[in-house]
Parts: C-alpha cells; structure tokens; sequence
C-alpha cells in the first residue's frame, strides 16, 4: 500500500502538505494579498502539470498498444508509464489539497480567496516565456514564408499577448 507521502514524493513540484496548512496549526499568516496568487497560481501550475501528464500518459498507452508483444521497447515504455501514473496521482494529490485550501479561503469569506476559474488564472511567467522564448527559435529555425514559421509567429503572437496579460495581472495584484 502507497501512502500519500510517498507518491506524492514522486513528484518534488507536488508536495503533500501545503503551507497554508502548515502556518494554520503553527499559528501565523501569509502577509495579505500573497494566499491569492500562491493558490491560485499553485492550482493552475498543478492543473497544468496534470494535463501535460495525462496527455503523454495517453500518448504513450496508444503506442504500447500498437506494439507486438515480445518488443524490446514495450518494458521501457511501461517504466515510462508506470513513472507518469505515479507522478499523476502525486499530482493529484496536491490539486485536492489545494482545492481545499482554496475551499477554506472561499468559506471564510477571505479577500485572499481566488475568485477566478482555474482556466481564467494566468500561467506562471516564468512557463510563458520559457514557451514565447521556444516559439521564437522555432520561427528563426523555420524557412520563411513556410508553414512552421507562420505556426511559430502565431504562437510567438499568442504568448505575447498572455504575457502581457499576466504581467498586467500580477501589477494590478501588487499595488491593490
């Protein structure tokens, strides 16, 4: 039997016992203003985590269903999807954590609760860069005029403009 503990400490990014919960039975608070954007943002990097996840946890499962059995391959991509799934439930683990954090904020009517969908919450800066930083090589890469210069730019456009947003977001956060 698996305790929570030990998948979620499959995943380093997922741990099991958030902060907030830790500062509630220590006694003390996050300054004012900061629960918003640690749980929502945690929720929505989680929920991103997630979806990347399950989408190759699938991707894989397809392959290895196509596979014949005897395949040398076939071992390592179950190592791979046996890794996934653990690191999934790690994830998910924390999501209801967060969820329940969240929960609490709402329920005790605390100007820290998050107020948006987990959708509508801005990625980390840090993610839409990393991604704006990638579309642009990708376009630079790309012969011009081509069909994956014109993805890139697009995507290059895209996450301008979702930078822009979160930068504006994270502004508005800090001088409310």
């Amino acid at each position: 039997m698996l305790w929570e503990h030990e998948i979620a400490g499959s995943n380093p990014a997922a741990p099991t016992t958030s902060r907030r919960r830790i500062e509630r039975v220590q006694g003390c608070r996050p300054s004012e203003g900061n629960e918003l954007s640690e749980t929502a943002s945690a929720l929505r990097a989680t929920s991103d985590a997630l979806v990347r996840d399950l989408e190759r946890l699938a991707a894989l499962e397809r392959k290895k269903r196509r596979m014949t059995p005897g395949d040398p391959r076939l071992m390592d991509i179950a190592g791979e999807v046996e890794s996934l799934a653990l690191r999934v439930l790690g994830s998910s683990v924390r999501q209801r954590e967060l969820a329940e954090d969240a929960e609490d904020l709402v329920e005790a009517g605390s100007p820290d609760a998050p107020t948006r969908t987990i959708a509508a919450t801005p990625r980390e800066i840090h993610v839409i860069l990393a991604e704006w930083r990638d579309a642009e090589r990708r376009a630079g890469d790309a012969d011009p005029g081509s069909p994956a210069a014109r993805a890139a730019e697009t995507e290059v456009e895209r996450l301008r403009a979702e930078y822009r947003r979160a930068h504006e977001d994270a502004i508005r956060r800090r001088d409310a």
